[in-house]
Formats: C-alpha cells, sequence, structure tokens
C-alpha cells in the first residue's frame, strides 16, 4: 500500500473516532429525537406523563351528596383539575365509559369536593363513575379514575349465620346486612319473624301478625324482609327479643341476632336469599338526607346463598 493510502486510511479512522466521541459524550440525535417525540406528539401516553396525575382518589356517599378526596398531580405544567363524570345504573364497570364535564376546580391544588345531591329518588343506588383530569397550559392532560360508587343509601351486601346445627334457623343465628353508609336503626328490641314457607320479617310491626305465632308474610316491618328462593322454611316461629348492633365505622355492618324462642325451624333445599329493607330508613346525614333505595334490582336488594 501506498504512503498516500496509508495517510488517508489514518486521516478516517481519526475522524471516525472524533465523531465517536462527541456522539458518546453528547448524544445529540438521541436528544432531538427525543424532543421531537414530546413536542410534536403532545397527544401520546408518553407526552402525557409530564403532566401528573392526581392520587388517592377516594369517593364517599353522604346522605345524597358524594364526598370526593384526592391528593392533586404537581409533576410538570399541572394548571388546573377537571372533575368529570357518568352515571352507570346497573354496572360498577367504569371502563369505556362516556364520562362528562362535572366542573372544574378553583385551583390547581384543589383536593376535596362535594357534588352535591348528586343522588335522588330517582337514581338511588345507580352506580356513578367519577374521572378527575389534571390539565396544563398546552393540550397535555392526565386522567385519574375514581372506583365506582353508588349512589344515595343502600344495602349492599347479606349473609346469614348458624350457631347451632346446619339447616336450622334458631335462638343465636345472626342476619348481617351491610350498607353504603350508615342508616338510621329504630333503637330498641326487634320482633323477627321466621314465616314459613320462604319469608323472614325483621323489625315485624303489626301488633298481632296474621300468621301463626303472630307472624305473617305480609306483616309491616322497619328493617327489612328476607324472601327464599330455591328452598322451604318448615315452621313459622317468632324471635321477639332479638337484638342488633351496628358498627360505628365503615363498613357499616348491620348484625341481628335472633332472641327470645326456643323453637327452631328447618330449612330445606338450596336456599338463596334476597333482602328488601324497609322504605322509612334514612341516612344519618341530614344535609341532602337519603332515602333507603329498595328498587327491586341487584343494585339495591342485595343476596345471599349461605344458610342457616
Amino acid at each position: 500500500m501506498s504512503r498516500r493510502a496509508l495517510r488517508s486510511a489514518g486521516g478516517a479512522i481519526v475522524v471516525l473516532a472524533f465523531v465517536a466521541l462527541l456522539l458518546s459524550s453528547h448524544p445529540i440525535g438521541s436528544t432531538l429525537a427525543l424532543f421531537n417525540g414530546e413536542t410534536q406528539n403532545a397527544g401520546s401516553t408518553f407526552a402525557g406523563g409530564w403532566v401528573g396525575a392526581a392520587t388517592g382518589p377516594t369517593a364517599t356517599p353522604s346522605g345524597f351528596d358524594m364526598s370526593l378526596a384526592w391528593t392533586p398531580g404537581t409533576h410538570g405544567p399541572v394548571t388546573g383539575q377537571q372533575l368529570f363524570g357518568v352515571d352507570r345504573t346497573t354496572t360498577s364497570n367504569c371502563t369505556g365509559a362516556a364520562y362528562a364535564l362535572l366542573v372544574t376546580m378553583a385551583t390547581a391544588s384543589t383536593a376535596t369536593y362535594t357534588d352535591a345531591t348528586r343522588g335522588n329518588a330517582g337514581n338511588n343506588g345507580n352506580w356513578f363513575c367519577y374521572e378527575m383530569v389534571s390539565t396544563s397550559a398546552t393540550v397535555w392532560t392526565a386522567a385519574t379514575p375514581f372506583s365506582a360508587v353508588q349512589l344515595g343509601l343502600v344495602a349492599n351486601s347479606l349473609a346469614t349465620a348458624n350457631v347451632g346445627t346446619a339447616g336450622r334457623i334458631n335462638a343465636n343465628d345472626t342476619i348481617t346486612v351491610t350498607f353504603n353508609q350508615k342508616p338510621i336503626i329504630p333503637a330498641g328490641a326487634v320482633k323477627v319473624c321466621v314465616v314459613a314457607p320462604a319469608t323472614i320479617v325483621i323489625g315485624d310491626t303489626s301488633a298481632a301478625g296474621t300468621g301463626s305465632g303472630n307472624c305473617g308474610a305480609g306483616d309491616a316491618f322497619n328493617i327489612g324482609k328476607l324472601t327464599l328462593t330455591g328452598a322451604t322454611i318448615a315452621t313459622t316461629v317468632k324471635y321477639p327479643t332479638s337484638t342488633f348492633t351496628l358498627s360505628v365505622t365503615a363498613p357499616w355492618t348491620l348484625v341481628v341476632t335472633l332472641a327470645g324462642s326456643g323453637t327452631l325451624s328447618t330449612v330445606t333445599g338450596t336456599p338463596t336469599w334476597k333482602f328488601t329493607p324497609a322504605s322509612s330508613i334514612l341516612s344519618t346525614i341530614t344535609t341532602h338526607q337519603a332515602t333507603i333505595c329498595t328498587a327491586a334490582t341487584a343494585n339495591c336488594q342485595p343476596s345471599a346463598t349461605t344458610n342457616f
């Protein structure tokens, strides 16, 4: 190889080494690509990450109001917050919900909000979905969904429990109902009527009743009524001095304990119990006080397949 060729090859090596060194210490191409990706694709997921989303969202029913709380996003150019919502009626799934703007928060640092009278007699018990959106001076946003929450006052779970022989309703057995907010329950002893073939009346208020033992399936009540399918109650039994406890913190759980009779009744079959609350039950919150939802839907009449 000639000296001129060797000089050319050596010069090329020097140039390549210099370029490699420059790129390793100053990744110009990568920086420019990153900048262009962030500014030209402002609506992308990556670009949205520059706007801090709210965290720790909670929604708590309070009468017919909804109390919302969250920690505002602070990363990046967060300049405002907007609350969106949608009534999902009988479904608690917020995925794909068509949210609508409810309100723009006063500041980007606002951390609580009361959605007043969101519930009412018409939508009582419906599932509602909220979403908080952090906004910026540009088109960038970041959304934070809340868990679905029921409007108004709702009995949302039911369970029965046996303390003696399985398949027999007897003293000290329990009926447990959980509410989404604290209800007002009548004070004092509770008259529970186990009525053959398929009813349990909790808080029976009939003076004489319409059936045996001064108990009837059609009696009025101030707490609720269980109706039975898939099984049969053998005999009617009255538990006139039953007691109850109501939890002092959420979840708001009412436990009714049967008492006042040494007689029992058997339940044969595979039971499914449905709880219908008394329409007179109200929330303890008196500001926009909520009435109990009694609609015959899964939202408002919880079921249980547990047995006594």
